[in-house]
């Protein structure tokens, strides 16, 4: 870690005559977050020796006390637990978040919600605060392959974690998502069931679980139904409505356009029917277009949406009531919550 330059910083002054030194002082003449030096007092072991040494250093040269009464106060358990997700303005992560907040309210817990944006830094910041606020667990739903670190983090803060929709490979956590393998196969096999032989893929982001299995899960199904994967008819992009309908319009664009459009939620499908309309088409009769996840919004559009059920509410009861038993029970066994999937055949296809 690069050194930093110690900065002098005045005492608040308490009564008459006296100063009281604050963990701010500390980190400040530190050159360090308030976390950090938050985690050194506490003996972390996720903070290096150095930080360590020169944070200890500060607190010996501002005379810093530190209060293990009122840290004692602080580190009781609370029935607040944190839900880290990726993108709220995705309407599934609502629904999710209705079945966490039915099954843990019911137990007397609540939960607060902060959104990533699909950023690790944001994550990382966030998960600062939950293990300031020393919450009793949390639901996450990882930004990136470094989410790896603010799990370790959490769990080291003595917090348990359930991860959602997404998982990390190779690392041992409690997890709750849908079959997306199961879920492209039955897309797959529903268009090839009403004669689609040239059909394309928009899938998110490469590096996710959810977007690696989903593609996975496409790749099998074509093979399963003897079916060509053209390399013009794989797309990936960010998960919005806007970066899907770039993608679309490229592939609707083109003389040999596909016949379907698989895509990796609902969201982007939406925005894929938009491409259409733009290009004078109609979903679901010159081109199908179907999505996963089944948000409310699905059944809604004209003309309706074919799509995946995962039930987002049940995964978020399931996560709910695996996180709460993990706090009753912080040696339980990690558990791995898989949701079967469930075709809903619309308009759109």
């Amino acid at each position: 870690m690069t050194e930093q330059t110690e900065r002098p910083v005045k005492k608040r002054r308490k009564g008459k005559g006296k100063t009281s030194v604050t963990l701010d002082d500390v980190a400040a003449h530190a050159g360090v977050s308030r976390s950090t030096a938050s985690l050194v007092v506490r003996d972390s072991k996720l903070i290096p020796k150095q930080t360590h040494k020169r944070v200890r250093a500060s607190m010996q040269a501002l005379g810093y006390v530190y209060n293990q009464s009122a840290a004692n106060l602080r580190t009781q358990k609370t029935r607040t637990l944190g839900m880290v997700i990726a993108d709220i303005s995705n309407p599934f992560y609502a629904v999710l978040a209705s079945g966490i907040e039915n099954e843990c309210g019911d137990k007397k817990f609540m939960t607060i919600f902060a959104d990533t944006a699909e950023s690790v830094e944001q994550e990382s910041r966030i998960i600062s605060r939950l293990i300031e606020h020393n919450v009793a667990g949390a639901f996450l739903c990882p930004s990136g392959e470094n989410s790896a670190k603010n799990l370790e983090a959490l769990e080291k803060a003595g917090i348990p974690v359930v991860l959602i929709m997404r998982y990390l490979e190779d690392i041992s956590a409690s997890y709750v998502g849908p079959d997306n393998h199961l879920g492209l196969r039955m897309l797959v096999d529903h268009l090839a069931g009403k004669g689609h032989r040239d059909i394309a893929y928009i899938g998110g982001p490469p590096r996710k679980s959810s977007s690696r299995e989903r593609y996975e899960g496409f790749l099998s199904a074509m093979k399963r139904n003897d079916l060509e994967v053209k390399d013009s008819n794989l797309r990936a992009s960010a998960i919005s409505r806007a970066a899907a309908m770039s993608e679309a319009l490229e592939l609707l664009q083109r003389e040999d356009r596909p016949s379907a459009i698989i895509c990796y939620n609902d969201v982007m499908a939406f925005g894929v029917m938009l491409a259409m309309l733009k290009c004078g088409l109609t979903p679901g009769k010159e081109v199908a277009v179907v999505g996963f996840d089944n948000i409310p919004e699905s059944s809604l559009w004209t003309p309706s949406l074919t799509t995946v059920s995962i039930d987002a509410q049940n995964i978020g009861r399931l996560a709910a009531a695996e996180l709460l038993a993990r706090i009753s029970d912080p040696d339980r066994q990690r558990q791995r919550i898989i949701v079967q999937p469930t075709l809903i055949a619309r308009e759109s296809s």
